[in-house]
């Protein structure tokens, strides 16, 4: 699913769940969206993962015409202005023009070896190569840069005052694309910054040498605390690159003396070093921006075309469970909990809110407690695997690492990225029932699960399989 289809798909998924007592689309309008993406042939896909995709798109698409006409204020959302685009052409060629117009490189008739605009150039690329590699070491830093990134800023077209139902959709939507498309707007804006930093050294070296055709330089230094042998090593180093590859000799010690200004103007032979200066600047910035901007080019290329959503959240295995041919199935391994007629029945409702209406849920026998995982009843009872499973447990436990632990992380090993706790609230709710605080106790074991749940990197949901008393209804 490339970037356009995904940001469709997640502004219908914001839509249709924000406002889920008040719905933005009819019920019978996303059932025969559903229906029409089915129809219109996207089920011959080569691949199931392309059918998803295009099934999605496909919907999400319809539903938006739709919407569209009855809020057309949803047109700035769908189709916002490009400004990535724009941005991605005007700052580079803005680095290029501030690197030709930076004259204090290149004063009128006079060349000096220690410019502080040239070192500084040199210095901020090697400070930035630095902090890429330090970033590429240490992962953890950039995963906390993406998190930064949400909230910037509200678009543009929310900042328009849209109709309050449709408000409250946008900014989940706003919030959401931009945590989803971090990745994504981290490459493009890499991309550009790099091309801008070649394109900053391209346009000093041009000037160098458009300045040079109508003036003569007088190639020198000068400074108040470095002696000539101090410059000389100074020399040597900067220019070593340029002299591994380009073969640009560093000057001799009485050279660099003979160039000295104020005991000398200097010398005449600003050619070679207009041509010492540019090698300088394509070792040190033009060649590796160039290389970094095409490395990221090639990243914003691929999150483009394959776009890093997460199809396996309930609202998205609920619309794909009408592709597939057979009932979807939902595997429950109750831990050490005992389920009664009524709780076994609310299972199958909860297997169609993660699945879609046709999933079925098949329960298997409660795993005792403190008892081996291996030795539990568990997947070699189901003969083949399910789309998604379950490990239920109930409110009212005290989730322990050494028994409820060991069995989470025996079924996420066994069944990677299909698994999720599944915690029924309805016996801890009916123990409180009536009870002052009992709101302020369930949240807080909520919270305890929750951090369980996170602990082993596991989706948690939370429900509640008693129905209302008749008089609560």
């Amino acid at each position: 699913m490339d970037e356009r289809a995904a940001r469709d798909v997640v502004l219908v998924h914001a839509l249709e769940t924000t406002h889920p007592d008040a719905p933005l689309l009819r019920s019978d309008e996303s059932r025969q969206a559903g229906i029409s993406a089915r129809n219109m042939g996207t089920l011959g896909r080569a691949r199931q993962a392309d059918a998803a995709d295009a099934f999605l798109h496909t919907r999400a698409v319809l539903l938006l015409d739709v919407l569209e006409r009855r809020l057309p204020a949803l047109g700035a959302v769908r189709r916002p202005y490009p400004l990535g685009r724009t941005a991605g052409w005007i700052v580079p060629i803005a680095g290029l023009l501030a690197g030709a117009l930076t004259e204090r490189i290149a004063n009128p008739h006079r060349l000096d070896l220690l410019s502080l605009p040239l070192l500084a150039v040199l210095g901020w690329n090697l400070l930035m190569y630095a902090a890429l590699l330090a970033a590429w070491l240490m992962p953890g830093a950039r995963r906390i840069a993406l998190r930064k990134m949400r909230g910037w800023h509200a678009p543009s077209w929310l900042r328009r005052r849209p109709p309050a139902t449709l408000a409250a959709a946008l900014a989940r939507f706003a919030g959401e694309w931009q945590r989803l498309s971090a990745p994504l707007t981290v490459a493009r804006s890499k991309r550009m910054l790099h091309l801008a930093a070649a394109l900053f050294g391209a346009g000093i070296a041009l000037s160098l040498y458009a300045r040079g055709l109508f003036v003569e330089y007088r190639v020198g230094w000068e400074s108040t605390f470095l002696s000539a042998p101090q410059v000389h090593a100074l020399l040597e180093a900067l220019f070593a690159p340029a002299g591994w590859l380009f073969g640009v000799a560093p000057p001799t010690l009485e050279q660099v003396q003979a160039m000295r200004f104020g005991a000398a103007d200097g010398v005449a032979d600003g050619a070679r070093w207009v041509h010492a200066y540019a090698a300088l600047l394509a070792v040190v910035v033009v060649a590796p921006r160039l290389l970094l901007a095409a490395w990221a080019r090639w990243r914003e290329t691929r999150l483009h075309a394959a776009f890093p959503l997460d199809l396996s959240q309930p609202y998205y295995r609920r619309l794909l469970g009408a592709l597939s041919p057979v009932p979807l199935r939902m595997l429950v391994l109750p831990y050490s909990y005992a389920l009664d007629e009524t709780r076994t029945q609310a299972l199958q409702g909860v297997a169609r809110a993660q699945l879609g209406d046709t999933a079925q849920a098949v329960i298997l026998p409660s795993c005792d407690y403190g008892a081996d995982p291996d030795e539990a009843p568990g997947l070699d009872a189901a003969s083949e695997p399910p789309t998604l499973a379950a490990a239920l447990f109930s409110l009212a436990a005290t989730p322990e690492q050494d028994a409820h632990g060991r069995f989470v992380a025996h079924l996420a090993q066994a069944l990677p990225g299909r698994l999720i706790l599944l915690i029924d609230a309805s016996g801890y709710a009916s123990r409180l029932a009536g009870q002052a605080d009992a709101g302020r106790r369930l949240a807080e074991r909520q919270r305890l699960w929750q951090d369980f749940a996170d602990l082993y990197r596991v989706p948690a949901r939370f429900t509640d399989l008693l129905p209302p008393p008749a008089d609560a209804r």
